[in-house]
């Protein structure tokens, strides 16, 4: 049995939103969702990006 979340990657999110890999390491840093970096390695809780994404309102994420 596993109790651990899913991780997903800047790969897999800029595969989901489909916008470039740079711009998914983005999202990560500035979206406010919480993630693990590892080295140089950003992981980001697949529930907690699902219930980011299901957050009703607009959602506008500056990457500066």
């Amino acid at each position: 049995m596993n109790d651990f979340p899913t991780l997903l990657t800047a790969a897999d999110i800029s595969k989901i939103l489909k916008i470039s890999y740079h711009n998914a390491l983005d999202f990560i840093k500035y979206s406010g969702i919480d993630y693990i970096k590892i080295g140089n390695q950003y992981r980001v809780s697949e529930d907690k990006f699902r219930a980011f994404l299901a957050q009703k309102g607009k959602k506008i994420i500056s990457f500066t």
